[in-house]
């Protein structure tokens, strides 16, 4: 009996474990879809964080046109909360969003290119004009250089002139290759357009020294997209023997706006030695970062790391090597500066900003190392790692200089202004459209805007409303849940209505 018994009560649980996986294989992707739409629905209509103002700036425009320009300065991106500026807003007198676009946002990268370029000798100065006796070189009717029959010994060499031709292509960096194994000092370089005007351009330092089969070598002189048909070079601590000189050209259309410059970034030490952190302090664009070191005499090489915030783990961005030298106190040494204005490396307590070529160093007559290069970073926080085993950077802390290249911002002036920029919404999501899409064909050129005093922050209120698109992210929200309540409802029934035995 037993056993017949158990012929039904089996059946029974077979016909209900039948039904199971249907109801498991719906019920369960609907459970979880519940979930997470549930999660990602709180948290697009999530209000702004608490004590995360939403910025606002005027914009000043110079003209009457439909399209307006304006290059982003350094406010705007310590306000903006995300690295892509996604939480930028374009409003009209009315509060109404107006489209725009970031016009450097998605532009591709170029390859530079290298040349070999020809110099030739110039004489100590003495006193001789800027003529052919001078360059011992002639000049042709094309205005290209040919050496003379008698170039400069060189116990007499005082420097050299290169030819850079007359494709007026802009250079990137000069690479100064020098032959001898073991030279430190600094160049001057200038510009002219017709060898007899020169115009200081930038003083750079180079090194070269060898320690078995290893060298260590810095002999590139960065000049910003330069455009010069001549350049001269001239030797405070003496001359090198070169092995040749290369130009870096980047593609005429691909030449950026001029680099800014922020300086006194302070650094505090890590957990372990060599270790220095410092935060940007905003989403900047940064390609160029410069590190100033606390004591003179300084060599070391160094490996710089960044990430998001906290939370991200570090990522390696970019190596090299870390310089600070005495100048050596020979006759001659006076500066011979270009035009480099950009901030004191540690002349300041507070950070500052100012568009530059380069930044100034705080003693021209030190040889420091030039500025790293790393791809466009828009990280907060940033490690620098330092060699210790030949005693790192010694005591003291470095400062830090950061370059970037300002976005430029294109908007339609759609309604009627005064127009404001606001920023620093961490739930407006990107609203940038393509260029393509903004510009009309044939239309004018956009006429130049630029940001202007702060205004009062944008109430809590209305910049929870603000974004345009949140209403029908919540419908669309709404519709796949009740989707999903359907989906559960059958998945129900359909267990409901198995067959039983």
């Amino acid at each position: 009996m037993a056993a017949g018994t158990a012929g039904p009560a089996h059946a029974a649980a077979a016909g209900s474990s039948a039904a199971s996986p249907v109801l498991a294989a719906v019920a369960a992707p609907a459970a979880s879809a519940i979930s997470a739409a549930s999660a990602v629905a709180v948290a697009v209509g999530a209000a702004p964080a608490a004590g995360v103002p939403v910025r606002r700036y005027a914009l000043e425009q110079l003209a009457s046109a439909p399209y307006y320009q304006v290059a982003l300065d350094d406010a705007v991106y310590a306000a903006s909360q995300r690295g892509d500026l996604g939480d930028v807003r374009i409003l009209n007198s009315a509060g109404e969003p107006v489209p725009y676009t970031f016009d450097n946002a998605a532009a591709p990268a170029r390859p530079a290119s290298l040349r070999p370029l020809r110099w030739f000798p110039l004489p100590a100065a003495g006193g001789q004009g800027p003529g052919e006796d001078a360059l011992s070189v002639t000049i042709g009717p094309d205005g290209s250089l040919r050496a003379a029959a008698r170039p400069p010994s060189p116990a007499t060499r005082g420097g050299d002139v290169i030819d850079l031709g007359a494709d007026g292509a802009p250079l990137s960096a000069l690479l100064i290759h020098l032959q001898d194994s073991r030279w430190q000092g600094r160049v001057d370089v200038s510009a002219s357009a017709d060898l007899r005007d020169w115009t200081p351009v930038i003083q750079a330092s180079l090194l070269k020294t060898a320690n078995g089969d290893a060298t260590l070598a810095q002999e590139r002189v960065e000049l910003d997209g330069l455009r010069a048909r001549y350049l001269r070079l001239r030797w405070p601590d003496g001359a090198p023997t070169l092995a040749g000189i290369e130009g870096e050209s980047v593609p005429v259309d691909a030449t950026p706006p001029t680099r800014a410059w922020r300086g006194g970034i302070p650094t505090r030490a890590g957990a372990s030695a060599g270790e220095y952190l410092f935060d940007t302090g905003g989403a900047y664009p940064v390609d160029r970062i410069q590190f100033d070191l606390p004591q003179t005499n300084t060599v070391a090489r160094g490996q710089l790391y960044s990430r998001s915030d906290a939370q991200a783990p570090w990522r390696q961005v970019a190596e090299g090597q870390l310089l600070r030298l005495q100048a050596a106190a020979t006759p001659g040494n006076g500066s011979v500066n270009g035009p480099m204005n950009g901030p004191a490396n540690g002349s300041a307590n507070a950070p500052t900003t100012t568009p530059a070529t380069a930044p100034a160093t705080a003693n021209p007559g030190e040889q420091r190392n030039p500025p790293w290069a790393v791809p466009v970073d828009t990280d907060r926080q940033w490690r620098l790692l330092v060699d210790t085993r030949s005693g790192g950077l010694g005591g003291g802390l470095p400062a830090v200089s950061l370059g970037w290249r300002p976005t430029v911002l294109t908007f339609v002036a759609r309604g009627s202004g005064p127009f404001v920029l606001a920023v620093g919404n961490p739930n407006w999501g990107p609203a940038a459209v393509p260029l393509s899409d903004l510009m009309a064909a044939g239309a004018a050129a956009p006429a130049q805007a630029r940001i202007g005093r702060e205004l009062a922050p944008m109430p809590a209120a209305v910049a929870a409303s603000e974004d345009p698109g949140a209403r029908r992210r919540y419908v669309l929200w709404a519709v796949l849940l009740a989707a999903v309540a359907a989906l559960g409802l059958m998945a129900w029934r359909l267990s409901r209505a198995a067959p039983r035995p």
